[in-house]
């Protein structure tokens, strides 16, 4: 039976449970590459009419032709969110039933039955998301004209306050969500104009002073509603391209990894990464007045400016409306002032994590983002941008009218701007060539703004969007979120600088084999051999004390968002495909042979072989990807040199060697999950997060770090020492410490 004879007899049942009695009756059909390709590529369109009958057909007939895989690439695909299309999760219901009766009888992976069982789960919550998506729709199109520039002015402000949002409010309050939620927010309500309503010509031209009411609530209550949109989105991408689950409750629907082991893994990365944060800035607190006393303060200079009258450049214009505009000033010294060639005091904790972060040797003085443009390159053009959100901040708390000022906020801080004339003001700080990459790099174009764009906006990632006005090419700028944004991070996310540095040039991998041959080991990078009939290259050989080390580094940005984590996963995953192939090799005493021969390393065979994959980011640390741990390349390098594990300003770090010097044992136990991993995910305890969607609940199931039973698991595992600081190199200080977790 060929396909069309296969689709034409389903298509006579007279009810889908009818249809998926019918596909397992009948043979499995004949079909060409071509031709189920072109069905799968008609299954889009078909969900989207709510053509069930072919819809669910189409799918029959791939789940019988080769059901995991096409599965497997509907997944990949995201064929079956609900917010492809519309949130009209109807159709989508039918297909999941009937691939599950079907699925009784179609060998597929227990894996795979799960996740369509977390589909049906998860496609409870699209009636309601449907409600709060065309809600949403309805107040854009009422206020299409004026909404985009008033909800940017709304998150700037936000970066502004440097909000970081707080737990002890309700979560249909603004306040509850931080500037970055918004900033998320905003970005939603921008994909969600653009393909619903569409974007026009002079959206960026006007804000609604309705929404300096102190009793406005449309703006604020689009952008919780994006708040919650967001967040059913990203359950959808857990459960398509990471080990995730949905299950129902009483009150809705729970998210949870298939392996809490996974979650906790996930989670530990995030707070170990907002402590060095917070670690990074205390170090620096503490050091400034002993040893960097020079270092300027930027606010401190700026003040200085200030005093002069700078504030004199912020003119008030009336017509065509009230709004402040800067004439910024071509003064000789504020020049020089924002051209300052290295951190200012408040700069330098993130200058030096961005160094950190990307492995930098600790005498480096610069960091290469793009082609042209370096770290400093970035920290001058958000100088100049800071610069200008403090004046609109000073020159606004001069109006005395709080409604006045509220109105002169939405219209005044939202700048729109020529490219030219950005360009022409970034070049106070930059060479023409620099100034015309970072517009390339951090803008938003045209093309991308138009209905049924697939581009994914993320307004921190592309804050210079640009309008669609034909009279000139005009930019909206939020001053602030340009400013207080990690830039570092967009911009060499842009540029995919990452991607363009050869493995053997990694700083990442350079650094832990560094940190390797400092404890000891002999060491081999980026080696290629014949491995299983096929020349390999294996990022990094290392041996001592009769132990061969395989490790596969995988240099992925910290993920902001599940569809980030994907990326990172998916390299771990990768990385456990390359260590399996190795791994199975070298349980061959003759293959070690030949290896150690290839290498010219002198060593008695046979050898203990043991695999880990080392990430640059701190997620999934702890965690094991079939039998090889994953673990944090700082988190390596310090049981590799170091040896120990900070417990907070004033408090004394505590050694997890085993002895006073390092030995293979030590990192041994950490690569089996004991020593300084199996404290830290013992202090990690169950949490639960989420949103209310209308009268339903989407809970995700978490972690998060007890730090005051971390201390203690610490104090009582661990001798504790005294002299951590002092035994550092000189410029080495800061990173000791601030990647002792």
């Amino acid at each position: 039976m060929n396909l069309s004879e296969f689709i034409a007899e389903l298509s006579k049942a007279k009810s889908l449970t009818a249809m998926a009695a019918g596909a397992l009756a009948m043979p499995v059909p004949v079909a060409t590459k071509k031709e189920s390709r072109a069905l799968y590529n008609l299954l889009p369109g078909q969900i989207a009419a709510n053509d069930r009958r072919n819809a669910v057909a189409a799918v029959l007939v791939l789940l019988r032709l080769d059901g995991s895989a096409w599965l497997q690439r509907m997944r990949n695909d995201g064929m079956f969110r609900a917010s492809r299309y519309g949130f009209d999760g109807s159709c989508l219901k039918k297909i999941v039933a009937t691939a599950l009766e079907l699925s009784v009888a179609v060998p597929l992976p227990r894996e795979q039955i799960q996740y369509l069982e977390s589909l049906q789960a998860l496609l409870e919550l699209a009636r309601p998301a449907r409600q709060i998506h065309m809600s949403i729709v309805d107040r854009l199109k009422a206020r299409k004209g004026a909404a985009l520039k008033t909800l940017l002015a709304s998150v700037n402000y936000s970066f502004s306050a440097d909000w970081n949002g707080s737990d002890q409010v309700d979560e249909s309050h603004l306040l509850r969500w931080s500037a970055t939620d918004l900033a998320s927010a905003f970005s939603r309500l921008y994909m969600i104009l653009r393909d619903d309503v569409g974007i026009g010509a002079r959206t960026w031209n006007l804000t609604d002073d309705h929404a300096a009411s102190p009793h406005e609530g449309i703006y604020s209550s689009l952008l919780v509603d994006a708040v919650r949109i967001n967040e059913l989105i990203d359950a959808e991408v857990l459960l398509d391209g990471l080990p995730y689950k949905a299950i129902s409750n009483h009150s809705g629907v729970l998210v949870s990894a298939i392996d809490p082991e996974f979650e906790r893994s996930v989670r530990l990365g995030y707070v170990q990464t907002d402590l060095q944060g917070l670690v990074r800035v205390a170090s620096f607190m503490q050091d400034s007045d002993e040893d960097l006393p020079t270092l300027p303060s930027f606010q401190e200079a700026l003040s200085v400016f200030l005093d002069a009258g700078l504030l004199e450049c912020v003119m008030l214009k009336e017509k065509p409306f009230a709004r402040f505009v800067i004439a910024f000033p071509e003064i000789p010294p504020l020049i020089d002032f924002l051209n300052f060639d290295a951190p200012f005091r408040e700069e330098f904790p993130l200058f030096q994590g961005a160094m950190i972060d990307n492995f930098q040797p600790p005498n480096s003085t610069t960091l290469q983002v793009s082609e042209h443009l370096s770290i400093m390159d970035l920290f001058k053009a958000q100088r100049l941008f800071n610069l200008i959100d403090t004046l609109f901040l000073k020159k606004l708390e001069t109006v005395d009218n709080v409604v006045t000022r509220r109105v002169l906020t939405l219209q005044s801080t939202v700048m729109v701007m020529q490219s030219a004339v950005l360009q022409k003001m970034l070049q106070f700080v930059m060479s023409p060539e620099k100034a015309q990459e970072l517009i390339s790099l951090l803008s938003l174009p045209t093309k991308n703004s138009t209905a049924g764009s697939d581009f994914y906006v993320d307004l921190q990632y592309r804050p210079f969007v640009h309008s669609l006005n034909p009279t000139g090419d005009y930019i909206a700028i939020p001053p602030a979120i340009v400013g207080k944004s990690n830039l570092v991070r967009s911009v060499m996310h842009a540029s995919q600088i990452k991607k363009k540095t050869p493995a053997a040039l990694d700083p990442m991998q350079l650094a832990v084999s560094a940190a390797l041959r400092e404890a000891d080991f002999l060491v081999s990078e980026s080696f290629e051999f014949n491995i299983s009939g096929k020349r390999r290259e294996t990022d990094i050989f290392c041996y001592r004390d009769g132990v061969l080390f395989v490790i596969e580094c995988k240099n992925a940005y910290h993920p902001c968002s599940p569809h980030e984590l994907r990326n990172s996963y998916g390299l771990v995953l990768e990385g456990e495909e390359q260590l399996g192939i190795r791994a199975q090799w070298l349980e061959e005493p003759n293959n070690q042979i030949q290896l150690f021969n290839a290498l010219g390393w002198k060593v008695a065979t046979p050898v203990s072989v043991r695999t880990c994959v080392v990430t640059a980011n701190r997620v999934l640390t702890g965690y094991r990807c079939g039998p090889h741990p994953v673990r944090q390349a700082h988190e390596l390098i310090n049981v590799l040199v170091r040896g120990y594990v900070g417990r907070g300003p004033g408090k004394t770090s505590c050694r997890f060697w085993r002895n006073e010097a390092f030995e293979v044992a030590d990192l041994l136990d950490y690569l089996d999950g004991k020593s300084v991993v199996q404290t830290q995910h013992g202090a990690m305890i169950p949490a639960i997060r989420g949103v209310t969607l209308k009268d339903r609940r989407l809970e995700f199931a978490q972690f998060e770090m007890d730090l005051s039973d971390m201390d203690r698991r610490l104090g009582e595992s661990y001798n504790a020492i005294h002299d951590a600081k002092g035994s550092d190199g000189d410029n080495e200080a800061l990173e000791p410490k601030a990647e002792a977790l």
